[in-house]
């Protein structure tokens, strides 16, 4: 995916109440969904909305 203008490999940790975002083997943060159903970020780097919707997205669609 691309973040600040950079291609980076984003990875994503499912853990009990979240999941953790890495990009390139570096930890960025956590998101996770609210009880409307949308993705909020719970801590770490500050991402734009536009970047945790495509990777609340991402993780979506591996459900379905």
């Amino acid at each position: 995916m691309e973040y600040a203008g950079q291609a980076v490999v984003c990875k994503v940790v499912m853990q009990p109440t979240s999941y953790d975002v890495i990009f390139d083997d570096r930890f960025m943060g956590s998101i996770a969904h609210t009880d409307e159903w949308t993705w909020i970020q719970k801590d770490g780097v500050i991402l734009t909305d536009d970047i945790i919707e495509e990777i609340g997205f991402r993780i979506e669609s591996q459900y379905k």
